[in-house]
């Protein structure tokens, strides 16, 4: 996942899944679907960045619920790594 702050007050999320981590249509889509839907349940929880989400090799082979769980783990991180960016720009615009 890739993070950036936006200036609005929700977060927002970009998905891509190449062929070459996915061959199939049915399974890019499957796996976008899990992704957005994820999200859509978690985004009350993450600071206002944009995010990409870029898929890695062996995302095809996931089961539903184990995607779910590692989304769930990203999600943890990435919104506490969100939080402690804001929180040292703040410091660093406030500070000088």
């Amino acid at each position: 996942m890739l993070a950036t702050p936006n200036q609005l007050d929700h977060p927002r999320i970009g998905v891509t899944i190449s062929k070459k981590r996915a061959k199939r249509a049915v399974d890019r889509n499957r796996i976008k679907r899990k992704i957005r839907e994820n999200f859509r349940l978690k985004q009350h929880k993450i600071p206002p960045f944009d995010i990409i989400v870029i898929a890695k090799s062996g995302i095809a082979d996931l089961e539903n619920d184990v995607l779910q769980q590692r989304l769930d783990y990203l999600w943890r991180t990435l919104s506490k790594r969100c939080v402690q960016y804001l929180s040292a720009a703040s410091d660093a615009t406030s500070g000088s």
